[in-house]
């Protein structure tokens, strides 16, 4: 069966209710806000609540998605969730957002996990799969970073933020992916280890300790790191696309520091107006991160149908990735 033109029908996102802001971080850790300002463009982020999980707000960011593309949940065929910071480590957060949408047993759902890559290799994944048959899709990027993040580190706390934002994939009339890519190589300057108790074991040495996994990051090369992939990502995508980076109409790149986001513009000839930045009032969202950010350009109405529109993440692996479309459905 031929291959169907795939693209997003529909946007949604969630981010909790409480705002952290610069000023009130100075009264939790050694800092400034005109400090954050500075190295990161940062002035608040969200953070959820007791309440609140990556599988709660993935819902709630999906059923925005399902009612801006008028697809019904019984559509779906498939439900990737990118994350982090899963709650669980199984059952997967996306089959806890298959329930609450009222599909179990009626698709396949799994989460991924590829730093804050997340939603963009779900994305690849997510086409490769609907398009044959021109099924549907729901992609999610939701994390809850505050909960791995160590309130004492200033490099780290400062910059992550809490949230989820969804697409809906499925066959269109108008719109179209033009190009995509994920990548990979491994990195460590980023990185989560896996809570355990070790104290139980007889296959581990004996803990004397009690011992918390924080997210540990090496700012200086992370930021080498995303600058070079950012770079790439938009070198490789007019190269697959066949276009030039002038013919991009509109950016959205991972908020991970806004002097990224200002290369970025730089690199593809593109002024800052065709680039979308969200950072300041949400910091790192890591998976979420650029679905909330797509999901706030359509509702801003800062893209329209014919748009090449260009998503690019980086994140915690290394990972990389990209994808161009022609915006409409």
């Amino acid at each position: 069966m031929a291959a169907k033109n795939i693209s997003i029908l529909g946007t949604g996102a969630y981010v909790p209710e409480a705002v952290l802001t610069n000023e009130q971080l100075e009264k939790i850790v050694n800092t400034s806000a005109q400090w954050i300002v500075e190295r990161s463009g940062i002035q608040e982020r969200r953070i959820a609540g007791p309440e609140e999980n990556i599988a709660t707000m993935a819902t709630a960011a999906s059923r925005q998605a399902l009612a801006n593309a008028g697809v019904e949940p019984s559509q779906l065929s498939y439900i990737i969730l990118g994350t982090n910071s899963p709650d669980y480590l199984y059952p997967a957060a996306a089959i806890r957002v298959q329930e609450a949408l009222g599909l179990s047993g009626q698709l396949g759902a799994f989460d991924l996990q590829a730093g804050c890559s997340g939603f963009s290799y779900a994305l690849h994944l997510a086409e490769r799969l609907v398009a044959p048959e021109g099924k549907y899709a729901l992609v999610i990027g939701s994390d809850a970073n505050s909960r791995f993040t160590d309130w004492t580190d200033r490099s780290t706390c400062v910059l992550f933020g809490d949230g989820a934002g969804a697409v809906v994939l499925g066959p269109a009339q108008k719109g179209r992916i033009m190009a995509s890519f994920i990548a990979s190589s491994l990195n460590m300057n980023l990185y989560c280890t896996t809570e355990f108790n070790a104290e139980v074991s007889p296959f581990l040495p004996p803990q004397t300790h009690a011992t918390r996994s924080f997210l540990r990051m090496d700012g200086p090369e992370i930021f080498k790191f995303a600058v070079k992939a950012v770079k790439e990502s938009i070198r490789r995508i007019v190269e697959l696309a066949q276009i030039k980076p002038e013919e991009l109409d509109f950016l959205i790149i991972h908020q991970g520091n806004y002097r990224i986001l200002e290369t970025g513009a730089k690199f593809a000839k593109v002024p800052m107006e065709k680039v979308f930045v969200n950072i300041h009032r949400y910091g790192n969202t890591s998976a979420a991160s650029v679905p909330i950010a797509l999901h706030e350009a359509v509702e801003e109405g800062h893209i329209k149908e014919g748009d090449k529109v260009l998503l690019i993440s980086f994140g915690a692996g290394a990972t990389w990735g990209a994808t161009l479309l022609e915006w409409g459905k």
